[in-house]
């Protein structure tokens, strides 16, 4: 599952570095049986030249409880991103009456769509945009039942390396029912405020061991950690020295 996650990721890296192009959020982690799931991803053109793609809904990896690739609904169908601009794709996800609890997943598929060329008065033509030929999936995840994030913190520590900065190391268990979570790491300073790193999505029953060098915050900063929900910034759980 991991190893998946890293190859997508990958590819949406060297995706958005060599076109300009890139994709916020990179998850869905949405309920999607009751009223269904929503999200909004935001589609940025950082190039100098327009992109259009087609957008489909494919079926996922088979990693998890089964495929939502037939409940999905999205608009656009086809999305075009003007010059150092950005577009917005609004996807939905309703899960059939009496589908299984658990998790379930479909591939987004981004496919390059060329833009015509534009004549101009004098009847000379202008590329509006390159022909890139891209074919790239991004698989979202959501679930089924009413299962709210359990994440357990463990072997909190807090050293200091030789440049004086704070190393915070601790063990996180997803002990939530039937469900990955996609969270957020918050270091607390004691001052009230605190520096955040998305983690990424944990897995049913799964185990995180993090180290983070903290390079604003010495060791007698940090008072302790909190994880948040990266869908919703609602707080999971914290643990304090």
């Amino acid at each position: 599952m991991r190893k998946t996650y890293q190859i997508l990721l990958t590819f949406l890296l060297i995706f958005s570095v060599t076109f300009s192009f890139h994709i916020a959020p990179t998850f869905f982690e949405k309920r999607i049986d009751a009223g269904g799931g929503y999200q909004e991803f935001i589609m940025y053109n950082n190039s100098t030249k327009t992109q259009r793609f087609k957008v489909s809904a494919l079926p996922g990896t088979g990693t998890y409880g089964g495929h939502m690739d037939k409940w999905v609904e999205y608009n656009p169908k086809i999305i075009t991103i003007k010059p150092k601009s950005q577009s917005i794709l609004k996807v939905f996800v309703k899960a059939p009456k009496g589908t299984p609890e658990g998790e379930y997943s479909t591939f987004l598929n981004f496919k390059s769509v060329p833009v015509p060329d534009i004549t101009r008065d004098d009847g000379k033509t202008v590329a509006a945009a390159a022909s890139i030929g891209l074919n790239v999936n991004m698989e979202v995840i959501g679930y089924v039942g009413d299962f709210k994030p359990k994440l357990e913190i463990t072997n909190l520590k807090v050293t200091e390396n030789k440049e004086g900065q704070a190393v915070v190391s601790f063990k996180v268990k997803n002990n939530t029912l039937k469900r990955g979570v996609w969270y957020n790491i918050d270091v607390m300073n004691g001052n009230e405020s605190h520096e955040s790193v998305e983690k990424g999505r944990i897995g049913i029953g799964k185990t995180d061991e993090i180290t983070l060098t903290m390079k604003k915050m010495k060791k007698r900063d940090v008072v302790g950690v909190r994880l948040r929900d990266s869908s919703t910034y609602e707080d999971i759980t914290k643990k304090e020295l």
